[in-house]
């Protein structure tokens, strides 16, 4: 901390606050607070809202997916497999196995590609999305022909409860007429919301038996396990301890984890997140530079007063002080306000979403074309905090070219041109 005399602090206050016409730096100081202010504000909103939409996204998956998938190289699992995984004492909330595949929906003149998954009854825990998601109709029963759909789906068919449609898949049937596609007609007994449009428009459940019928499958099999877990920080020991039991058993199956599974996306939101955070940096070294600009007009103006203040006993070390004071003084304005906007405007980020659409008439997260509608937002402490200290170590390193600019003024020759 440095210590300054009362005459050090009459200074800075003058040459800061200056309400004259030649306290040139007052105008500076207010731009360059300004422009910290919005830098150091953008980058906590946009960070926020980076974490708020990778935690909805990571929480909505793992919600209609676990955190590990163990699957058969041969695309088959049996209850053996299923009763493997629960001898194995790794402390699961879950273990749900199911079929999955790819299917053709044909509905009128309107066709569609889809993902089928059957699931077990049997195997279902009451705590399962499929249970908890249903906004219409009831889970399917023990009928073939009943299935489940998003709503987003159900809406682009107009369809609903009770209704039916036709359903291919990839295998096909031998005839003397050659290969034909495997048709199956669905009647819909339930509708469901998981809050993620790609799963509501693209994922129709289904019994088990269904599935593994389409797919010429036994009656007891499936095709993968998904294993949810009570902590998600434990995904990758738990993964380890799988695949080192499956190696020691000498079972040919392996497995995946949500973040292999969602490595793309993953990878894109944390890119997203560096690069903006680098792009609105920016913003803040800008509003630095008018703090160079500013102190440095300023000393060349103020010459006769930085020479007079010098013959009196000014020394170039209590100068050093002022300009660097002044500049770091502009520098805490603006990252304090800029935080404080920042944050206040994160948590109320959902509230101001809504009354801009509410003014402007118009969705502005269509659900159609991103992951969730609502604008997520979550404050990470220690990034606030690495964002205020860069601010500030920005805007103390801007003030060190004008303040040793000071410590060069020849009192003479600042005295001799007026």
């Amino acid at each position: 901390m440095l210590f300054f005399t009362s005459f050090e602090r009459l200074l800075i206050k003058r040459f800061l606050f200056s309400k004259k016409t030649d306290g040139f730096i007052s105008i500076f100081s207010w731009f360059s607070i300004i422009g910290i202010t919005i830098g150091v504000a953008a980058i906590i909103i946009v960070m926020s809202v980076m974490n708020g939409f990778r935690e909805e996204i990571t929480s909505k998956l793992l919600g209609i997916n676990g955190h590990i998938n163990v699957f058969e190289q041969n695309q088959e699992i049996t209850i053996d497999h299923v009763k493997f995984i629960k001898t194995l004492d790794l402390n699961l909330q879950q273990i749900t196995p199911f079929t999955h595949t790819q299917a053709l929906v044909v509905k009128d003149d309107i066709s569609k590609g889809v993902f089928l998954r059957g699931y077990d009854n049997n195997f279902l825990p009451k705590k399962h999305f499929l249970k908890n998601k249903i906004v219409s109709g009831q889970v399917f029963g023990e009928n073939l022909n009943d299935v489940v759909v998003g709503y987003a789906f159900a809406n682009k068919l107009n369809l609903n409860i009770g209704d039916k449609f036709k359903i291919a898949i990839p295998k096909t049937d031998k005839t003397i007429f050659g290969n034909i596609p495997r048709f199956k007609t669905l009647t819909i007994t339930g509708i469901f919301d998981l809050g993620m449009y790609e799963y509501d428009a693209n994922f129709i459940f289904t019994n088990v038996l269904l599935a593994n019928k389409l797919l010429l499958k036994g009656d007891k099999t499936f095709n993968q396990i998904e294993l949810f877990l009570n902590q998600q920080d434990e995904t990758d020991f738990i993964q380890n301890k799988i695949n080192k039991e499956i190696e020691n058993n000498q079972l040919k199956l392996s497995s995946t984890s949500w973040k292999q599974n969602n490595k793309t996306l993953i990878n894109a939101l944390n890119v997203e997140k560096n690069v903006m955070f680098l792009i609105l940096t920016l913003i803040i070294i800008v509003a630095s530079m008018n703090i160079i600009s500013g102190l440095v007009i300023f000393v060349k103006e103020k010459n006769k007063d930085i020479g007079i203040l010098k013959t009196i006993g000014l020394t170039n070390k209590s100068l050093i002080k002022i300009f660097l004071t002044m500049g770091f003084l502009i520098g805490c304005i603006g990252t304090v306000a800029g935080g404080l906007i920042g944050i206040l405007f994160s948590i109320n980020i959902q509230s101001i979403q809504i009354f801009i659409e509410k003014i402007l008439r118009v969705e502005l997260f269509a659900k159609e074309i991103y992951y969730l509608s609502n604008l997520p937002s979550k404050i990470e402490n220690l990034e606030v905090l690495f964002v205020l200290l860069i601010s500030l170590i920005i805007c103390l390193l801007a003030t060190f070219f004008p303040a040793f600019r000071s410590i060069k003024v020849d009192p003479v020759k600042s005295l001799k041109n007026e």
